[in-house]
């Protein structure tokens, strides 16, 4: 049996994530990934390890985004409305959404002219279910947001122990900064009689900007609880690493923008470069290991859509199993069934 619990974080301050090189020796810009992925999660969160089979310690499902009220994650990339100028109606008028449909190609259910907005703004998890059951929705404010984060720019000459010193200087670093009222929102799952229990304050990022941790008693989940044995296809609702080690020769060494799964069609953003340290034997001593970075892989960011050319490959909504690395214990490609 297994038990779960939502927590929100929310930073005090702009979060530096993946930007500690500069690009010039006296000038540049380092740019900022964003949103936190698994790995930054689980250390700000001090996430117990599972043990060589996966199990033991905790789980993470997320991040997602959260307002007070309502969960919300990324509006699925084949998403379109007919509105001209529908990114200035978010939050003023209804607006009329739909998702393309798939026929040997993406394909829209109309001839109007189209805007496609998927990727660009949040949903809330029950208007995604309810934009996939009926393949339209008239989305409201409370529908659809814009992104509740803006990229704050930084500059200073010198830092120590990562903390800027210097403001004012020749070093232009990006930063995130979420808009007051939200929190990033993750579920921490556990078998029953674990005692893990995240700290009430944490740091996230390059510049250990400081979080506030809080539990949240009640969570509407139903949507994302949902079970599909018959599913079509599913959502992206979190980055995902899909490693090249799950694949058969000559494939190993690659990296792809879907899962070891055989699929009929899907839609991705162009992926996100990645690399983690991880620990290997030492070739000059072999009883000690040394800290390396990973090999370059593409993360592919929440929001792609992917559709299963036979049976679906789970029956439920969850991170998508990995067998080498169990990166789905961080959160790691989650897919929502439909």
């Amino acid at each position: 049996m297994t038990q779960s619990q939502w927590y929100t974080i929310t930073p005090t301050g702009p979060i530096a994530l993946g930007n500690l090189t500069p690009v010039g020796q006296n000038s540049g810009m380092v740019g900022c990934r964003w949103p936190p992925n698994g790995h930054q999660l689980a250390a700000c969160l001090e996430l117990p390890n599972p043990n060589a089979q996966g199990k033991g310690g905790a789980q993470l499902q997320g991040p997602f985004w959260y307002n007070g009220q309502d969960p919300y994650v990324v509006l699925p990339l084949p998403v379109y409305t007919t509105e001209e100028n529908w990114d200035d109606n978010i939050g003023n008028e209804r607006i009329p959404i739909y998702c393309m449909e798939f026929q040997e190609h993406w394909t829209v259910q109309d001839r109007q002219s189209i805007e496609i907005i998927g990727g660009q703004c949040l949903i809330g998890g029950n208007s995604l279910q309810g934009l996939w059951t009926n393949r339209h929705l008239i989305a409201d404010s409370a529908s659809l947001k814009h992104f509740p984060w803006e990229t704050l720019t930084l500059s200073h000459n010198t830092r120590q122990n990562y903390q800027v010193v210097d403001e004012g200087g020749f070093f232009a670093e990006q930063t995130t900064l979420i808009d007051p009222g939200w929190s990033i929102l993750v579920r921490i799952l556990q078998e029953d009689g674990g005692d893990y229990k995240p700290p009430h304050g944490s740091y996230l990022g390059a510049g250990a900007t400081p979080v506030v941790i809080s539990e949240l008693s009640r969570m509407d989940s139903n949507w994302l609880d949902r079970e599909c044995s018959n599913s079509r296809g599913a959502v992206l609702l979190t980055g995902a690493l899909w490693h090249s080690s799950d694949r058969p020769q000559p494939y190993r060494h690659e990296s792809f923008p879907y899962p070891p799964i055989s699929l009929k069609g899907y839609a991705a953003e162009q992926g996100q470069p990645w690399q983690s340290w991880k620990k290997i034997r030492d070739r000059q001593n072999a009883s000690n290991k040394v800290k390396v970075l990973t090999p370059g892989q593409w993360l592919t960011p929440a929001g792609a859509v992917y559709l299963w050319d036979g049976d679906p490959p789970i029956q439920e909504s969850q991170p998508f199993p990995n067998q080498h690395f169990y990166l789905n214990a961080l959160g790691y490609g989650h897919l929502w069934l439909f």
